[in-house]
């Protein structure tokens, strides 16, 4: 039985006799049924996804979190429509700025950005549905990917189309499922996505190989991980329902504003959960007043 015809069949135990009982009560029938079915079928097809999921970043070995702001656009243009091109990249100085996530960057005149971390490592609390979305390639020469080791989706400079953050003063990406945005079911623990740049250099979320070095000590690129500004309560936060990863794809310092290739990843919001608990428990109401 699908779950609309099982919602349906529970309401409809001792329906009334009375017509224009039977059509007010019909009425908020339907309102309780529709609520209930929408958020039923937003629902992972592996299962209802955790809404409880949170994205930690967190340290890994002998090194610790660096902090790191994410000021210079790097040549991300904003706003951004959408289609070929360098994309928004992670909110920075040309963003609307007003988020309580965004800091002000020293590497780049103090001006505003998103405040997150370096040498950090992105950890799913619990399973739940992951959605990573391509937000451009600022003004990187190489060919660099970002690549989800669980199933070889990627994502490719030069070749997918960043997500459109558009009109002026839009703060959150609009995507293209399949192309630029990919959902995947996870279970708890590090994130298994990679980024590979142009020069072949693999970093690895699960701190395999290279890991994520610090990009001021070591010869080797790095990423930077920090909650959505937007969504953040506050500076230098370490979890959220959503984390923009930002690469630099040469050896710092030489390059250092983690704009050369953006993803935002996210997880489920309380919403659809409380939206489903609503539908049932107006089924519940209506039930009871019929008794």
């Amino acid at each position: 039985m699908s779950p609309a015809t099982w919602l349906v069949a529970l309401a409809r135990e001792g329906e009334p006799t009375n017509q224009q009982e039977m059509h007010m009560k019909m009425k908020a029938l339907r309102l309780a049924v529709g609520l209930a079915v929408a958020a039923l079928g937003s629902l992972s097809m592996n299962g209802i996804a955790n809404a409880s999921a949170l994205l930690q970043i967190v340290p890994l070995g002998q090194i610790s979190l660096g902090q790191e702001v994410t000021g210079d656009p790097g040549g991300s243009v904003y706003p951004w429509p959408g289609g070929a091109g360098p994309g928004a990249g992670v909110p920075s100085s040309i963003w609307p700025t007003t988020g309580a996530g965004f800091a002000p960057d020293p590497s780049f005149g103090n001006v505003m950005g998103t405040s997150g971390w370096h040498t950090g490592y992105l950890f799913l609390t619990e399973a739940a549905d992951v959605t990573f979305q391509f937000m451009g390639a600022g003004n990187s020469d190489l060919a660099n990917q970002f690549v989800f080791a669980i199933n070889g989706h990627q994502f490719l400079d030069g070749v997918t189309n960043p997500c459109a953050v558009f009109p002026a003063g839009a703060t959150a990406p609009s995507c293209t499922p399949g192309q630029n945005e990919f959902t995947i079911p996870l279970g708890a623990g590090l994130i298994p996505f990679q980024y590979i740049t142009g020069n072949g250099v693999v970093l690895d979320n699960t701190g395999a190989g290279n890991g994520n070095p610090d990009p001021h000590t070591d010869a080797l690129p790095g990423y930077f991980l920090g909650v959505d500004p937007y969504l953040a309560s506050t500076t230098f936060l370490t979890e959220g329902k959503a984390v923009y990863a930002g690469l630099s794809d040469l050896p710092a310092p030489g390059d250092h504003d983690f704009q050369d290739m953006g993803v935002r990843i996210s997880v489920p919001e309380p919403g659809t959960l409380l939206l489903l608990g609503s539908g049932l428990m107006g089924l519940g109401a209506f039930r009871r007043r019929k008794a």
